[in-house]
């Protein structure tokens, strides 16, 4: 596990008064300046309107043709409504770039790190207008993205100590983390031993002997344990996509308020991986992939028991499981999707099969995963023909790139509809990237520059980029 791990998640600071940390220009009331207080960034005095560079980049399929607002080149945190960047000592945007990870869905996991604590800026920026909301001034070592509970976006603030030995007494880390929201309200503060642990949904997340994780809340309260079990039962938390790792079996670890985890998470167990469900608060079970009958195109042995134990959640929302099963013991990267309502435990809908391309070069484990539009009405999976776009709600395909075509890999959707990917005319060729229209496969733009590929804030659907040349924010297209 990476130091500080946490992923977008996962993040520390100190608030100056009493712990380090300092508000930006405060008026005496311990609090950082907002839109129309004293005070700000250089960028944005008083809330005003950002101002930067001017676009001179190509079209992009799904925003705007001129940005609303831009800065010099840095990157962001995204909050939802505000975007947060993070200025050093010297006044110099962070780019967040060089930590020794991120998340796989190519947004920013940390935005700044150093070896030791220093000065630092938080700038709260208004995702529409680039106005500066709010800053606050920290001493941190690292300022990463993490979520809230329910999967509210969240940024984290981290600043280690030391304390030496005396000669007899082993040397002491610990670890001070705050949790701000969109707004810059502290939502939490805690401060753990050492400095392996991950942050996410609120939680402390630190590995319990191989089998257990333990979760504890950063506002208070009693901590819970996810224990996988079977005989010599192993379970991780990968914060690169925030899911629990119990061996064939993967889901989120925590989802609003529901947990996960893994039953036979052994190799030692003759019985096949289980993903059970628990509320988060009580680990009442609440659902399970024990107490459902597998989708058609899952093979079974004489026993009724699934031959593979290749397991995965790919999410839960709206009183429903979205689902991806391991099709055979011989078909490894076949997959079949399938949705089941919570209360019933009966199958909504009918189900998707492919089989995924399997890169030697991953290092994360997501096979048989999708991308999704933000509402989840379409997705698409990276076949060994290339692209499928499908829908979730009930499994029917709607469209897949055929023989003869080049193999795309899907990135990302945006809120309306345009799926970004990358294709390569071979194995040892630069990558391609590229906009098409999910719903009907029609191209878009056939080459963009890798940077020129964007990210989306929720709900307002602005997409932004970052370039050496400045940082953009676009409204949607029109």
């Amino acid at each position: 596990m990476n130091k500080y791990t946490v992923m977008a998640v996962g993040l520390v600071l100190t608030l100056g008064l009493t712990a380090g940390c300092g508000s930006s220009d405060s008026d005496g009331d311990g609090r950082g300046s907002a839109s129309g207080r004293k005070g700000g960034s250089s960028a944005g005095q008083g809330g005003a309107t950002a101002e930067g560079p001017a676009y001179s980049g190509p079209a992009i399929p799904g925003l705007a043709a001129r940005p609303a607002w831009s800065l010099p080149p840095a990157d962001a945190i995204d909050l939802g409504s505000t975007l947060l960047f993070v200025k050093d000592a010297q006044g110099a945007y962070a780019s967040g770039h060089g930590y020794t990870w991120e998340p796989v869905d190519g947004s920013v996991g940390t935005l700044h790190f150093t070896d030791d604590p220093e000065s630092a800026t938080l700038e709260f920026r208004d995702v529409k207008t680039g106005q500066v909301r709010k800053t606050l001034k920290v001493k941190t070592d690292r300022v990463a993205a993490t979520t809230w509970h329910d999967g509210v976006p969240a940024v984290a603030v981290f600043a280690g100590a030391t304390t030496e030995s005396d000669g007899l007494s082993e040397e002491k880390t610990t670890t001070e983390v705050t949790v701000y929201g969109g707004d810059g309200t502290q939502l939490g503060k805690a401060t753990i031993e050492g400095d392996e642990f991950d942050l996410h949904e609120g939680y402390v997340i630190e590995q319990d002997g191989d089998e257990s994780l333990k979760l504890t809340p950063v506002d208070g309260g009693a901590a819970r344990k996810v224990t996988c079990t079977g005989q010599l039962a192993r379970c991780s938390f990968d914060p690169r996509n925030n899911e629990i790792d119990g061996g064939q079996a993967h889901a989120p670890l925590i989802t609003g308020k529901y947990a996960f985890h893994v039953e036979n998470a052994s190799t030692y167990e003759d019985e096949p991986e289980q993903l059970v469900m628990t509320d988060l608060a009580t680990g009442k079970k609440a659902w399970s992939t024990a107490d459902v009958t597998p989708p058609a195109g899952v093979e079974l042995d004489e026993d009724g028991k699934r031959t593979s134990g290749a397991l995965r959640v790919l999410d839960v929302r709206d009183g429903r499981v979205l689902t991806a099963w391991g099709a055979g013991a011989f078909s490894p990267d076949t997959w079949v999707t399938a949705t089941y309502d919570i209360t019933s435990g009966k199958q909504v809908g009918g189900s998707s099969k492919y089989s995924y391309e399997d890169s030697p070069t991953d290092t994360v484990n997501t096979e048989g995963s999708s991308v999704f539009t933000p509402d989840h009405t379409l997705a698409a999976a990276h076949t060994e023909q290339g692209t499928a776009v499908w829908r979730p709600a009930d499994g029917k395909e709607v469209w897949t790139q055929k023989d003869g075509e080049k193999a795309m890999n899907p990135l990302r959707f945006s809120p309306n509809g345009i799926l970004y990917g990358s294709t390569k005319e071979d194995g040892f060729s630069p990558s391609v990237f590229l906009a098409v229209d999910g719903r009907t496969k029609k191209v878009l733009a056939k080459s963009l520059p890798e940077e020129n590929i964007p990210l989306f804030s929720q709900p307002s659907g602005f997409g932004y980029i970052s370039t050496e040349k400045g940082f953009f924010v676009f409204p949607a297209q029109g």
